[in-house]
């Protein structure tokens, strides 16, 4: 055991959440009397992803190596165009490989950090051990885990919650002419086919007249072959944007678990932190600032010792959140069809602070109002009655 490098914390995946960890442990001051390893099994030298997020300037954006933001947008539907300011919020865009520099060059100044290249194979709670391919690691405080491997995320049934993946294929394009708005990003198009139980749509962020992110995503349980998004995307821009003329400079594939599952219980010693905690909110698969909240929250509980290291959603809007899901998994009514009434009867900036879960009560039920009654009212009934089955369960 005491050949074996022993460090007070380790932190498993170099993505946004165990990245951000780091950072905010260094300048909190907590690295310094103490060791921080972080293992990933990527050099993070790629753009393999986009973070994009909607918040109020605050100070804490300030920091960040925001490339682009947006003060409006634009939703599209068969029956409706629709152009709108996001006051008091903006919309804001991080490159993957402009946070990864950001963060490791500040890690790479600390002499109490070490960041080496592995895979994870195993960890031992009881005896606080973190095995890899080439060696193994010990940690005397806590062992932060972030890493976890998508296709057995959908294996992890819980009768009480719903599951559906937010998945899609972006291509970051360059035209020959002037095709888009700069200032203005499509935050949802759904002028293309619907899918069954669940949402398409696509989704454009214009970085310049002639260049733009354009995305087609899917919320639904069931995953696509590749070339399924590719012929999408390409019909989405060619035929639903009129865009023939153009080359493809970047491309984003990705899938992300939308549901109120927290797929890894902490123990006293291993905490999942990222999509393990429960930070990506289920009926929009955004995760940026509640991740970055969940951080500020386990910082705080290692300056105070207090042990509290829960992801604080509202168990309110978890509610929300299962009642939207259940309708669209269930064809109650189809996503077009919730999204565009929701979008028809609500301003954008007001359906953003629901999401952003700052709402009243009040501003709720005016937003649910909105929706196609029967299908929320069945799923409110459905949800419910799930609810008083679960903490039956527990109470047994």
């Amino acid at each position: 055991m005491n050949n074996i490098p022993s460090y007070d914390y380790i932190i498993g995946g170099a993505g946004l959440a165990g990245l951000t960890l780091a950072w905010q442990m260094l300048d909190s001051g907590l690295l310094d009397n103490r060791k921080l390893l972080i293992i990933d099994r990527d050099k993070k030298n790629t753009n393999d992803r986009t973070w994009c997020f909607w918040a109020k300037p605050d100070n804490w954006l300030k920091a960040l190596p925001i490339s682009k933001s947006w003060k409006d947008a634009r939703v599209q539907g068969s029956d409706f165009d629709l152009k709108q300011s996001l006051e008091p919020y903006e919309y804001f865009k991080i490159e993957g490989i402009d946070y990864y520099n950001f963060i490791l060059n500040k890690l790479s100044r600390s002499t109490q950090i070490t960041v080496i290249q592995d895979f994870i194979v195993d960890e031992d709670a009881k005896n606080k051990m973190v095995k890899t391919q080439a060696g193994q690691y010990q940690f005397t405080e806590y062992f932060f885990k972030s890493y976890f491997i998508a296709d057995e995320l959908s294996g992890i049934k819980d009768p009480n919650k719903h599951f559906i993946w937010q998945h899609f294929l972006g291509w970051k394009i360059k035209t020959k002419l002037a095709c888009f708005d700069p200032e203005t990003i499509t935050y949802m198009d759904m002028r293309v086919p619907e899918v069954k139980s669940g949402l398409s749509f696509g989704y454009v962020l214009p970085e310049k007249p002639s260049e733009a992110l354009v995305e087609y995503t899917l919320f639904s349980a069931e995953l696509w072959k590749k070339e399924d998004y590719e012929s999408s995307l390409r019909y989405y821009i060619e035929k639903t944007l009129n865009i023939t003329d153009y080359e493809i400079e970047e491309e984003e594939f990705n899938k992300i678990p939308m549901t109120n599952t927290v797929f890894e219980q902490r123990n006293k010693s291993i905490i999942p932190i990222g999509t393990l905690a429960g930070t990506v909110k289920p009926s929009t698969g955004y995760s940026f600032v509640r991740n970055y909240q969940h951080i500020q929250l386990i910082v705080d509980s290692l300056k105070n010792n207090t042990q509290c290291f829960e992801s604080a959603n509202s168990k309110r809007f978890r509610f929300y959140d299962e009642v939207l899901m259940n309708v669209l998994v269930t064809e109650k009514s189809s996503g077009h069809a919730v999204f565009g009434k929701l979008y028809k009867g609500n301003t954008l900036a007001a359906l953003l602070k629901f999401l952003n879960e700052e709402s009243s009560l009040w501003e709720d039920l005016k937003i649910m109002n909105t929706v196609p009654k029967w299908a929320f009212i069945k799923a409110v009934v459905e949800e419910f009655s799930r609810f008083l089955r679960g903490n039956n369960n527990k109470a047994n």
